[in-house]
């Protein structure tokens, strides 16, 4: 199910109490092996493309191969850029028909990105995307802090990556009481980067906090490499194995994420 209102999902994330695993993709297999596992379980998910995939291949390209997927799937499928360096790219990845797109604003001082965010997202909101930036740091800042990040959402973005703790394909423990702190000041939906390392009970506790997004992607690339080093007959075994060992490992996230119960 292709899904255009990102906004909608992000919102009823929040609402249900679960949060929306983002794998990050790079080829056929990756996508059809997370799609796999997301009806498998019967969940939402997101597919999102890094920049430097949009680099090498054209966001045209990435959308018209996840939505021919998705229009097969019975589970509401959105497609996401991940770490947009400038506004350039992230309006090109809508323009091209992705439904939501994050701005890397980490570094940067906080009254500017609350500028920024505020000329830009109702541009993002009239053309039916949702917004996401990255607020994992301003001004060289390893943590997120509680009243940046109530000013980027108050700005206009609809989610907002926080730094508390996950570190990219890294094994990680969260600070639970600055993400308390966080959602209590935002009460929006939150995003966690480095998903593939966060210890499984502080992932659970942060899905209940509020984070409605969780960025998987070095745990797929690691599946995948793992295969590389064994014979294969041809490269048509290689990638069905790939793409079964792969959807494996994306239905481990995906319960990881799901709400209290269902899981």
């Amino acid at each position: 199910m292709w899904v255009r209102n990102a906004r909608e999902l992000f919102q009823d994330a929040l609402r249900r109490g679960y949060a929306l695993p983002a794998f990050n993709i790079a080829s056929l297999e990756m996508a059809q092996a997370c799609l796999q596992a997301a009806e498998s379980l019967g969940a939402p998910i997101i597919l999102q493309t890094y920049r430097e995939e949009v680099r090498r291949v054209s966001p045209e390209v990435f959308r018209a191969l996840v939505q021919a997927l998705a229009e097969r799937t019975r589970v509401p499928v959105l497609l996401h850029l991940d770490h947009g360096e400038d506004w350039g790219s992230v309006f090109q990845a809508f323009r091209a028909g992705y439904g939501s797109a994050m701005w890397d604003a980490s570094g940067l001082p906080l009254e500017r990105v609350v500028q920024e965010v505020r000329g830009h997202a109702p541009l993002v909101q009239a053309m039916g995307g949702a917004l996401e930036v990255a607020a994992e740091g301003f001004s060289g800042e390893e943590r997120s802090d509680p009243e940046a990040v109530q000013a980027v959402r108050e700005a206009g973005a609809d989610v907002v990556a926080v730094a508390v703790g996950s570190r990219h394909g890294q094994a990680s423990r969260l600070d639970l009481d600055l993400l308390a702190r966080i959602a209590e000041r935002t009460g929006g939906p939150l995003a966690l980067h480095g998903g593939s390392g966060i210890h499984p009970e502080d992932l659970k506790a942060a899905v209940a906090m509020g984070v409605a997004k969780v960025n998987v992607g070095t745990a797929l690339y690691r599946a995948f490499l793992s295969l590389l080093a064994q014979p294969w007959p041809h490269h048509r075994a290689f990638y069905r194995a790939a793409e079964v060992q792969m959807a494996e490992v994306a239905k481990v996230y995906i319960q990881r994420v799901q709400a209290e119960g269902k899981a």
